[in-house]
């Protein structure tokens, strides 16, 4: 073994060289650090929502201003699925939501209703949810959902441009996609038993999501309030009241088909506008001179439940696979 033996100036250099060895890693490192971070940032400016470009116009009349827009078409999808969908579902539920609203938009482009050409000759539709598809825009977005608004209007573009041009067809033709909100659990409903009028596609089917905030809510009325409102004459027979309302037929989904109140015959449909009430899908109890009706589900029944979509992607179905248990027989198809 042999034994260096260093002078005083040899250390120092060779501490100096240490300590320079020491603040040159640092620095590699600091720098490292520096650069990861400014990537990451740029990531993140660059990590912006697809650019939505049909090449398309739509004509859509604003009942809020009361004035025509044009608007493309995907970007007005926007605006239809943040309105008609919750946007915290999942994404598979608001492609298939996209899906349906471009598939009533394009038919409705192609034939506008007599209640929308009335409101403007130029429009093709309307922001009306009872007539057209509920519309709203960016700045109502943003107003609405507060913090959440950047993911969330991210969330609904990427659907509708990871669906862009996508439609549902029935033996070549464009369908008549409806949905509501809830079908209360169970089963949806057959068009032709609210409407009378069938589509071989808007048939019940099987729904078995669970619960949702449109499940047991209740509405009271007085009984005299009721018959008014349903414009029935004559005083409600003191306990008979089980003679005075009947139910005359069910649906094969549990709701009302025909209700007997009075003598006069009310379908589920009417019963539930004339009413007020969330659902035909309803039960109700007499207390005194009061009546309260119970309904589960929110809407007509028809077609695409929304809440079940959500159910239905959250247990692993693709929007592809939603769309087909809604609208059996449907195909896919690009506009």
């Amino acid at each position: 073994m042999v034994t260096r033996i260093q002078s005083p100036r040899t250390k120092r250099l060779r501490h100096k060289r240490k300590r320079r060895n020491r603040f040159t890693w640092t620095a590699i490192v600091l720098c490292g650090i520096l650069l990861y971070g400014v990537a990451s940032f740029t990531g993140s400016l660059s990590d912006t929502e697809p650019e939505l470009s049909s090449g398309r116009t739509v004509q859509v009349y604003n009942m809020d201003t009361e004035q025509l827009m044009t608007l493309d078409l995907e970007q007005y999808l926007t605006g239809v699925v943040a309105a008609e969908m919750p946007a915290s579902f999942s994404e598979e539920a608001l492609k298939a939501q996209a899906v349906a609203a471009r598939t009533f938009t394009v038919s409705r482009m192609e034939h506008p209703s007599p209640n929308v050409t009335a409101l403007d000759s130029r429009a093709q539709l309307s922001t009306s949810p009872e007539t057209c598809q509920a519309w709203i825009s960016v700045e109502e977005q943003e107003r609405r959902w507060g913090k959440q608004y950047k993911a969330y209007h991210r969330k609904i573009v990427q659907a509708v441009a990871e669906t862009a041009g996508e439609v549902l067809r029935y033996d070549g033709a464009l369908i008549e996609p409806l949905y509501h909100a809830s079908c209360g659990g169970g089963r949806t409903e057959d068009a032709a038993e609210v409407w009378g009028n069938a589509r071989p596609y808007l048939v019940s089917v099987e729904c078995n999501h669970p619960a949702d905030p449109h499940t047991g809510q209740k509405v009271t009325m007085t009984l005299q309030d009721m018959t008014q409102r349903l414009g029935v004459t004559g005083a409600v027979p003191a306990g008979s009241f089980g003679d005075f309302m009947q139910l005359v037929a069910s649906t094969a989904s549990n709701r009302v088909k025909t209700l007997r109140v009075g003598g006069q015959e009310f379908s589920g449909a009417a019963l539930r506008s004339a009413l007020g009430l969330k659902s035909s899908l309803i039960s109700w109890t007499v207390s005194g001179d009061k009546i309260t009706f119970t309904t589960n589900g929110y809407g007509h029944g028809v077609g695409l439940c929304q809440y079940g979509a959500n159910y239905y992607a959250e247990q692993g179905d693709s929007y592809a696979q939603i769309l087909a248990r809604y609208y059996p027989g449907t195909q896919l198809s690009k506009e």
